[in-house]
Order: structure tokens, then C-alpha cells, then sequence
């Protein structure tokens, strides 16, 4: 099937920002973007966001509701949010605040090669899976620390090839949990209950770190686990636990937890066929979502225009993919 998104193209270029106009050039309409890519240098919001980072190259924002324990997994996510927002906004390894984001990143690295997201030490994959995906955005797929990070979670696949949150399930175990680290924060993280059923919620957020690296997203690893998140579309999540949504029809931009846009767009990087029924049906759900103005919008709180426009121009290029696009 062929889809007519010429409305939503003209939506894009009557509405987008440069940082819009900039990806939509590049990516959907393949015209040149020489001048865009000059003057994004100098976007206000971009040259903001460098202007706060902090010396040891993070960000973090004060929060006045903060227990003093969280805050250090705050200006983790930050940092990555950041990082995110400065790639759509045109930056690359050449910016020295770019550079000291990243050294930021590796140094969260712990010497089994996980990146620890959370204040109490644990192995956190899905944390753990961003890091990759935004080091992979960056070039540096083939950085020897990257790899370490591909080859631990391969190290901890649940038997049945995808994975899961490392932490107890019961309220005992929890409490032990939670007295242990308390009192000791540097103690041994949770190991994964490999025999229980993965969580297509954190599958789908490792499939896109191997969807961003050019060495792994076509790895049998990989690709079995994309076979796995197609069989779960639409399906609810096996853990009854809010760490787990169910979340496919929340879709949003930057990517941040497993919804259908965010799927998709890793299959579509992987090679996986328009042509497979479950990715069909994906699409006729993301074609029945576009509004009467061309534009398909976003499901997070909060929202601008902006955020519309990001998920318009994420849906364009799943599309374009899947070599589904007529303009």
C-alpha cells in the first residue's frame, strides 16, 4: 500500500520549527539542508540547553518535591533528556558540550558493563537500553564500552530471549529490598529471575538500542527479540506492576518507554517487511490516528504543538521506511 502524507508534509512546512524543517528536508524530502545545519547552531533553545549543562558534563534541574535520595536519578534521566533534545536540535560529537554528556554516560558504566540508573545501585535495562540507543545516535556504535554494554545485555536475556526489570515480585522480598538499601546502598544489586516471561515493555526499549546500532540490529539476538515485541502489539503487559505500562496507544516523541510509534519505527530500522501482518496492523492503527489537520498528536501530558509535530515527523519516517511514503 501507498499512502498519500502530502497534507501532512504542508503541515510540517507551514507549522515546523528549524529543527522540524531541518529532519523533514533531510530525512522525508531528501533536499539539501546546508543552510538549516548552519543556522541550528545558533537556535536559541539549543544554545540554552548547553548554556546550563553543569562542569562534570550532566544537567540537573533543582526540584523542590525531591527526596535528596531520588536526585541522583534525576539528573541521570535529565542528562539523557538532554542529550535527546541536543541530537533533534542538530548537535554532534564535534560540540565539546556533547563530548563531556557523553564522558558524563560512561562514567554511570559499571565494570560488568550496565549503565546504573537508579539510586540504589540496581541494574536498571531500561535506563541501561537509552544510554546505548543515544551513544548509538551519537556514532559511537563501535566504542569498545558500547560494545561492553551490547554484550551485557545479551549476558542477561530471560530464557525465553527477552527481557524483564531485575527485582523482586514479592511485597517480602521488596521490603528486604528496601531496608537493605537503606542501609546499604552499595550492596549487591538484584540478578534477573531468568525463568519468568519477559516484559514487552522492556524488550521494546532494548530493541531500539540495537535498532541504532549499525553491528547488532541485524544480529539473531535482535531480531528474535523483534519477532517477540510484534507478538505482543496491542497486547497487555504480563507484569501487573506500574513500572510496566501498557502503553501502545500513547504514542510520543522523543521515544521513551514501548508504545506503536516507537516500535515500529526500531522494526523498520531492523528490516523488518511492511508486508508482516502485525506491522500492518500497526500502521492501520497509526493512519486511523491522523487528525483532520494532517498531523498526528502526541499522548504525553503537558503537550505543546512542538510535541505534535515531533511525532508527525517520527510517523513520516516509519513510513518512508517501510517504503509506504507518496508525498
Amino acid at each position: 500500500m501507498k499512502i498519500n502524507t502530502g497534507k501532512s508534509i504542508e503541515f510540517l512546512l507551514a507549522r515546523g520549527n528549524l529543527p522540524i524543517l531541518y529532519w523533514l528536508k533531510k530525512d522525508i524530502l531528501d533536499v539539501p539542508v546546508d543552510r538549516e545545519s548552519r543556522n541550528l547552531r545558533k537556535y536559541a533553545t539549543r544554545v540554552r540547553i548547553l548554556e546550563t549543562q553543569k562542569p562534570d558534563g550532566s544537567w540537573w534541574e533543582k526540584r523542590s518535591d525531591t527526596p535528596v535520595q531520588w536526585e541522583r536519578t534525576l539528573y541521570r534521566v535529565d542528562t539523557l533528556r538532554n542529550l535527546y533534545r541536543l541530537y533533534d536540535y542538530g548537535c554532534t560529537l564535534i560540540e565539546e558540550g556533547i563530548q563531556k554528556a557523553l564522558s558524563f554516560i560512561f562514567s554511570l558504566q559499571s565494570k560488568e558493563g550496565d549503565f546504573r540508573g537508579t539510586v540504589l545501585n540496581e541494574h536498571t535495562p531500561t535506563f541501561h537500553a537509552l544510554s546505548l540507543e543515544i551513544l548509538c545516535r551519537y556514532g559511537l556504535d563501535k566504542d569498545r564500552r558500547v560494545q561492553k554494554g551490547f554484550r551485557w545485555i545479551l549476558q542477561n536475556r530471560q530464557k525465553d530471549g527477552g527481557w524483564a526489570l531485575f527485582h523482586p515480585r514479592s511485597a517480602e522480598a521488596s521490603a528486604k529490598s528496601s531496608s537493605r538499601s537503606r542501609s546499604h546502598p552499595r550492596g549487591q544489586p538484584f540478578k534477573p529471575h531468568k525463568s519468568h516471561r519477559f516484559s514487552h515493555h522492556v524488550t521494546g526499549m532494548i530493541l531500539r538500542a540495537f535498532a541504532e546500532s549499525p553491528t547488532w540490529r541485524k544480529s539473531k539476538e535482535a531480531q528474535q527479540a523483534g519477532e517477540m515485541l510484534l507478538r505482543c502489539f496491542f497486547q497487555e503487559e504480563v507484569y501487573d506492576d506500574r513500572t510496566f505500562p501498557s502503553d501502545w496507544e500513547k504514542i510520543c516523541y522523543p521515544f521513551w518507554n514501548t508504545d506503536i510509534l516507537g516500535s515500529l519505527d526500531a522494526l523498520s530500522k531492523m528490516g523488518f517487511s511492511a508486508e508482516d501482518e502485525m506491522i500492518q496492523k500497526g500502521i492501520e492503527w497509526l493512519l486511523r490516528r491522523q487528525n483532520a489537520h494532517g498531523f498526528w498528536e502526541c499522548g504525553n501530558k503537558k503537550i505543546t504543538m512542538e510535541d505534535h509535530l515531533w511525532v508527525t515527523l517520527a510517523v513520516l519516517r516509519v513510513l518512508k521506511r517501510f517504503e509506504l511514503l507518496r508525498a
